[in-house]
């Protein structure tokens, strides 16, 4: 009977210590590493067809977004199919290249202001009006949602970071990108 108390008692304490753990490395001291791509596809599409890339403070200096695909060494896989890598845990800003049957693309872009912040990325990839949408539910401290039309990959070098390039009216997009980003991001991030 006695054996049987400190079994239950032990079995308490340890459960309440997995607890304080687990909330201590989500909030104060990073110990391991959580942070997980979660991707599912409405019929037809599936998931063997998706491939997302990410990098942490990637350099802005492309021209249009056919420059990433050609020079996308800085980007890690963290997804092809099925799980790669894990994201690492870093603060700043991590761009997402997510491609479809290397036929269809999204960029974006999630700030991380504290590298102990971990995110669940959920990502769901659906057919609306024969286009191919993803939607995205980024779970953490730096929550993020949005629903989106996936671009056309052979019309890349006709965008930039996911902008239409109107040469006639912006003949100096890119430093009117660079000098006011807040006017051209296409998502807002809520903080907790």
């Amino acid at each position: 009977m006695k054996k049987k108390h400190f079994l239950i008692l032990g079995l308490i304490i340890l459960f309440i210590v997995m607890i304080g753990l687990w909330r201590v490395n989500k909030y104060f001291y990073l110990f391991w590493n959580t942070n997980a791509i979660y991707v599912t596809t409405d019929t037809p599409l599936t998931p063997d067809k998706v491939k997302i890339k990410y990098g942490v403070n990637i350099e802005k200096n492309y021209n249009t977004d056919a420059d990433f695909f050609k020079n996308n060494k800085t980007f890690s896989v963290v997804f092809d199919g099925e799980s790669k890598d894990k994201i690492i845990n870093e603060y700043g800003q991590y761009d997402f290249l997510i491609t479809y049957d290397n036929k269809y693309y999204y960029y974006f872009s999630h700030n991380r202001f504290n590298r102990r912040h971990q995110h669940q990325y959920y990502f769901h990839f659906l057919q609306k009006d024969k286009k191919i949408y993803i939607r995205a539910d980024i779970k953490g401290n730096w929550k993020m949602e949005f629903e989106e039309p996936m671009l056309d990959l052979s019309l890349a070098d006709k965008y930039r970071y996911g902008i239409p390039i109107d040469s006639t009216t912006n003949k100096n997009l890119k430093n009117q990108i660079n000098s006011d980003k807040n006017k051209y991001d296409r998502t807002t991030q809520k903080l907790q």
